[in-house]
């Protein structure tokens, strides 16, 4: 998608857009017609972009930063629509795989197990050198002593074990209560185990569209809570109010990696006062990648 969409009327109408999205959203038959349909995976009959976007890419992080999976736990926040990068996980040898998501998708649905199927089908030319020993045709049926799919708020849920691991991908931008998404943490990880979590601090929807990666951050927290509070739209907290809330939660932190939106093409002047005032390197990060662990306590 090309980004050279700019104008105040432009902006005005995409703005009225969404609004009336939202209010739609408000709306119980609606939500649920909407919760049937893909929110996070694309639909495409592209085998290979579908598995690389909604399958691997999860794994691949998971592989680059926390390492071999084999015989470790994964504790997936925000799932998508499918369990694909479940199935996945599995596959390269995890000995658990749990979900948090408090909407959660067609897991069993048709759609679902075609996409199962085919990573099966393309295991090998992605990852050669594991080798495939489960039956995707039976998925996530045939694995339920594997599973542990919870569909409720970060504040309630509960896992019946901790987790080697905890990971989220696009996810944390999404998730209202950021305190929330750091405290789980200590009810859900190991002592010694890790959280891996990429952030995509970036527009969505039709602000991803804008020449200036800023134009969703020009607007008041009032008006832009009336564009998504009933659609889980970003929740616009920054690199630094992440780094915060794991500090509340006695999280140590390493960041893995950061990208930049270019300065140049965001007109600083025009943001909300509430993003003016804040550290310009935290309002101009794009990308984040966090690793987490417990913090030692020392007596």
């Amino acid at each position: 998608m090309e980004r050279n969409r700019t104008g105040q009327l432009n902006i005005a109408r995409d703005l009225v857009s969404q609004i009336a999205k939202n209010m739609l959203m408000a709306s119980p038959t609606i939500q649920k017609w909407r919760l049937k349909r893909p929110r996070t995976a694309i639909e495409t009959e592209n085998v290979d972009q579908f598995l690389k976007n909604n399958a691997f890419a999860s794994l691949d992080l998971l592989r680059k930063y926390a390492g071999d999976l084999t015989g470790r736990s994964v504790c997936e926040i925000g799932a998508g629509d499918y369990l694909t990068s479940g199935l996945s996980i599995l596959a390269a040898g995890a000995s658990k795989y749990g979900v948090i998501d408090r909407f959660p998708g067609d897991y069993f649905g048709e759609t679902a197990k075609h996409w199962y199927t085919e990573i099966e089908n393309n295991w090998s030319r992605y990852f050669p050198a594991l080798a495939w020993d489960l039956d995707a045709t039976g998925f996530p049926e045939n694995a339920e002593s594997k599973l542990e799919l919870i569909g409720e708020p970060l504040e309630t849920a509960k896992t019946k074990q901790k987790y080697d691991i905890v990971c989220s991908f696009q996810v944390g931008e999404h998730i209202s209560g950021i305190d929330a998404f750091a405290e789980i943490h200590g009810r859900i990880l190991n002592e010694n185990g890790i959280g891996l979590h990429r952030v995509d601090f970036g527009p969505h929807d039709v602000w991803f569209s804008y020449r200036d990666p800023g134009t969703f951050l020009r607007f008041s927290d009032k008006i832009w809570n009336i564009t998504g509070s009933n659609r889980g739209v970003p929740n616009r907290k920054r690199h630094h109010e992440f780094m915060e809330a794991f500090e509340r939660a006695n999280l140590d932190v390493e960041v893995l990696y950061t990208d930049n939106f270019d300065r140049s093409a965001m007109d600083l002047g025009k943001l909300n006062i509430k993003f003016r005032e804040m550290p310009i390197d935290s309002v101009l990060t794009g990308t984040a990648i966090y690793r987490l662990t417990k913090r030692k306590t020392t007596h």
